[in-house]
């Protein structure tokens, strides 16, 4: 299966996770984090592979990009991995972070 797309709920949180493969190797992906406003569920930071390489984009309130991470590392599995584990054990300091800018 190359597409996968699926949702980790997380209470007033959600991650939202794409995973594209091509011959069992991971070649795109997404990763948000998502926190509930009272209204709408918000990005609060992204990992994904747009632009041809992998980084990490910090939002703010507005939607507007505060920062990019790069990564340098070429193991994909592993960024892909590690963003997971990151959005699930860091959420909250995420949207801390979101909401203060």
């Amino acid at each position: 299966m190359p597409l996968r797309n699926w949702t980790i709920d997380l209470g007033e949180f959600q991650i939202v996770v794409r995973r594209f493969t091509e011959k069992g190797v991971l070649v795109d992906f997404l990763v948000a984090l998502l926190a509930w406003d009272g209204e709408n569920f918000v990005c609060v930071t992204r990992y994904d592979f747009s632009h041809g390489f992998p980084h990490r984009d910090v939002l703010d309130r507005r939607g507007g990009l505060l920062y990019k991470r790069e990564f340098s590392e070429s193991n994909y599995e592993r960024i892909f991995t590690d963003a997971i584990h990151d959005c699930q054990k860091n959420f909250e300091e995420h949207a801390r972070f979101f909401r203060e800018n």
